[in-house]
Formats: structure tokens, sequence, C-alpha cells
């Protein structure tokens, strides 16, 4: 389970250490197609539900030596540095997920997600344990909620996920690791959220990272056709 849990994609596994707790937890449990029976899992009712989360995420350690342990886990799959981001490339007064609460709500705001999707949807943090290998949940961050779906028409994984790590500096390291991948990244800025986007050919991913107001940093991670 652990191996799976750290696992991006099956290009392989990441250090064991640096995974989701969260998703090393659900990565067992059915996932729930249908959001009217969440309820039937109550270990991890925040994770498969269909609304927003509910429940709280487990104990997070926010000291400087956690913040410092995540940013070195970064920097690690970058070959030891993270680099800074370029300067946004463009900016919007407004974020394009303003009242996007659900896994699939942030993915139809992003024009990541199709009509077949709905139908194809799936709410369980084991999608976060499927995310690509280039775009894996940041290290030591925790899954909030997620979702995705593996149907020929609507390959997708929606993922939100908490980090102590300042927004910005997500934002480098996902620049940094698209890029390491040939994804092609571009910085932007749409109201409080550093936005890195991106892809190759027929797959595209988003990220949205913002600050909250318990100082955590919230981010939104789509891939869709990998």
């Amino acid at each position: 389970m652990l191996l799976l849990a750290g696992c991006g994609s099956k290009d392989g596994p990441g250090k064991a250490a640096d995974q989701d707790p969260v998703v090393a937890d659900a990565v067992n449990d059915p996932i729930m197609a249908d959001p009217d029976q969440a309820a039937q899992n109550r270990g991890n009712a925040a994770l498969t539900g269909g609304g927003p989360a509910s429940a709280q995420i487990p104990p997070f350690n926010t000291s400087p030596e956690e913040i410092e342990r995540a940013r070195t886990a970064a920097a690690d799959l970058l070959g030891g540095t993270v680099n800074p981001a370029p300067p946004p490339q463009r900016s919007a007064d407004k974020s394009r997920l303003a009242g996007a609460e659900t896994p699939l709500a942030v993915a139809t705001a992003l024009q990541l997600a199709n009509g077949d999707c709905e139908k194809s949807f799936a709410f369980s943090a084991v999608w976060a344990a499927k995310l690509p290998s280039a775009l894996m949940v940041y290290p030591r961050g925790h899954t909030m909620v997620a979702g995705g779906s593996d149907a020929v028409q609507c390959k997708l994984r929606s993922v939100r996920f908490v980090t102590p790590v300042a927004a910005n500096e997500v934002a480098d390291f996902y620049y940094g690791s698209a890029g390491k991948a040939g994804l092609a990244p571009q910085h932007a800025r749409e109201g409080a959220d550093e936005v890195i986007t991106g892809g190759r050919g027929t797959q595209k991913f988003a990220v949205y990272a913002r600050k909250r107001a318990d100082g955590l940093t919230e981010v939104d991670l789509v891939t869709a056709d990998f």
C-alpha cells in the first residue's frame, strides 16, 4: 500500500516519507462514483463525497522544520534546486476557480472536463496517487479531496491539497517539474492565485495555489488526458 501511495503514476514510486498520508490511508478504499454513497465510507468521509470536504484533515505539522523538510524533498525531485518561475505572463483580477468547490467543478471551470466526465467521474483520495509523476502532490502535502476518471473520453484527475509551503514556492516547483517533463509550463496570476498551466499534445494540466486564512497554502491540481 505504501508503495502505491508513493506513486505519482506508473512511472515509479517516490520516497514513502515524503508522500501524502491521506492518500496512503485511502488508496485501498473503494472509489465512490455516486456522491450519495459517500456516507458509507466513514473513515474518509471528507475524501469520497461529491461536495466540499466536511471533516478536518489529519493533524498537520506546520513547524519551520516540517516546511524545510518539504522544501528539501521538492528540491530533491528537481535535482537539488527549485529555481524561481519567471514573472507571470498574464494576470487577471479574479481567479477562474472562484466558487468552484468540488474537484469536478474545478476541472469544469478550467475547461479540462467535458460533458462525458460527469457520468464517469469518481470521488476518492486514491486519484491523488494516480497523478502523473511530474505533477504529483507537493511533497509532504495533505490531500483534502480528490476525484478522477479513466474513461476513454474523460481521463482526468482533480485534487485539492494543502501544504505549509508558500504559494509562490509551490508554483516554482510545478513550473520546474513540468518544464523538466517537457510540458511547456506557463506562469500566471489570477486574483490571489499563483497559476501554472501547460501541456503537450492532448495532455493538459493546471495548478492553482493560494494562501488560506490559516496560513496554509491550498492547491488545486488538475490533469487531463495523461
